[in-house]
């Protein structure tokens, strides 16, 4: 029989942070983001550079011989394409080709332009597809780790059903198509404490005091810091609580990760100090 998430269509953040693989419309953005680094590349009378970028694939990545490639094969799209290859090898790929790219730049400054340019619409895309990985500084670092995604995992495994409906709904506003509402997520992962707060003191918002009288203890500097979290979830110009009052402090996809992975971890420790 199925379990109460799976009967309630629950997320898995599993699903929601995608790492360690790569999706059909990932690869579809990847392959996207490579037809716009020929455009720009053709504009700017380069495009030599990347059937370059295609050989040099083909010969320091691949270990081909030379004498047997065969110009315009595009065999970088092909790698990528092929089910043959992992997802880290295709990452190693894109990161060889970033890194070609802005070595050629340093003799022709269009060539950085367009290297900026596919840079950017990578980034552009994992995030939008939460791909748990951006380019930074010509390399490609995680930044949705393991841990932070089975911190959420155990919450929803552990919690009441009243904080996995707030988790639950925080996870879906995330990843909605076609934006995500990460003001509102953020709202349903405090939503969250709030929820496992009322559980142990009968009270709508979190008090740590009443915690306290209670026999649920949090030491004093963690308070504080939790505290500030939750002032943050309430600050009028972030727009969580409250109309938005100025867009440049709206909330993006970093600060919404942030709070849903916190405040699951918060949980995680109230549940441990109730037992």
């Amino acid at each position: 029989m199925a379990l109460f998430s799976e009967r309630h269509g629950y997320i898995k953040p599993s699903d929601v942070f995608i790492r360690e693989k790569i999706t059909p419309g990932i690869q579809n953005a990847i392959l996207t983001c490579y037809d716009i680094l020929k455009e720009t590349l053709n504009i700017v009378d380069c495009l030599y550079i990347y059937h370059n970028l295609d050989e040099y694939i083909w010969t320091n990545f691949l270990n081909m011989r030379k004498s047997e490639w065969t110009t315009y094969t595009d065999i970088i799209s092909k790698y990528i394409k092929s089910e043959r290859n992992e997802w880290f090898e295709k990452l190693d790929l894109i990161e060889v080709c970033i890194k070609y790219l802005y070595f050629k730049s340093e003799k022709d400054s269009q060539i950085s332009i367009s290297a900026d340019i596919f840079v950017g619409e990578l980034n552009h895309h994992f995030k939008r597809l939460n791909f748990a990985y951006r380019i930074v500084n010509k390399e490609i670092v995680e930044i949705t780790s393991e841990e932070e995604i089975k911190e959420i995992e155990t919450t929803l495994s552990t919690s009441k059903d009243n904080i996995k409906i707030h988790l639950n709904n925080a996870l879906e506003l995330y990843s909605k198509r076609p934006v995500a509402d990460y003001r509102n997520s953020i709202k349903e992962s405090i939503s969250a404490v709030e929820a496992i707060s009322r559980n142990i003191t009968g009270e709508n918002v979190l008090n740590f005091k009443k915690m306290e009288e209670k026999g649920v203890f949090v030491p004093t500097v963690l308070r504080k810091a939790f505290e500030c979290l939750y002032g943050y979830t309430n600050d009028k110009t972030t727009g969580i609580r409250h109309a938005l009052m100025d867009d440049t402090n709206a909330p993006q996809a970093e600060e919404a990760l942030f709070m849903l992975v916190s405040c699951s971890a918060f949980i995680n420790y109230l549940n441990k100090k109730i037992k």
